[in-house]
């Protein structure tokens, strides 16, 4: 297999080395300097804080108390339901355990209509009672936080504003990079 290539005409190189020949050299240095500090503003960024919490809200409410009601007999009814219910079962069944079974049921019965027939006793008077309950609350708090500091400098017979993360105060002492490029025109 054959390999082509592809050769420039002069004309299309001939740019490139007119253009890279004007390139000038350049030089950087850098250099530490101390300088010190004379104004130091705080930067900060504020945000809200919300904070979900549990509040227990209690308060006096009136209930009302009950005089002693006229109490209705359970255990005479549940007897007699229990006689009732035996008799309707040996009739009603010819199997043995039919007149157990509605001794139970008349006894229950019995019971029940004895409960509904209690009267409850009227309303005497009022006492208060604390009633409490809870409630999710969400505070909402504005939070500060320090994201730096802007420091006015003097160094190297200037005054330069730099930002910086450690905490600064006036009169401190600081190391200053300072970086200086030299070029050709």
């Amino acid at each position: 297999m054959k390999r082509f290539l592809a050769v420039r005409p002069l004309f299309a190189i001939l740019p490139m080395i007119v253009l890279f020949s004007g390139v000038s050299s350049a030089e950087t240095r850098v250099e530490s300097i101390i300088g010190t500090e004379f104004k130091v503003d705080t930067l900060t960024q504020s945000f809200i804080r919300k904070t979900p919490r549990d509040e227990q809200v209690c308060s006096l409410q009136d209930v009302p108390v009950y005089g002693q009601g006229k109490q209705g007999d359970e255990i005479g009814s549940m007897i007699i339901g229990g006689l009732i219910g035996s008799a309707v079962g040996n009739k009603l069944s010819d199997s043995n355990g039919g007149g157990a079974a509605g001794a139970v049921a008349g006894a229950l019965l019995g019971r029940q209509a004895a409960k509904k027939n209690t009267q409850q006793g009227q309303i005497v008077g009022y006492r208060q009672q604390e009633t409490c309950q809870t409630n999710r609350v969400i505070y909402e708090e504005e939070v500060n936080k320090v994201i730096g500091y802007r420091v006015r400098v003097e160094a190297d017979g200037q005054m330069i504003t730099l930002e910086k993360n450690s905490p600064a105060s006036v009169g401190d002492r600081i190391e200053i990079r300072k970086q200086v490029t030299y070029s050709t025109r």
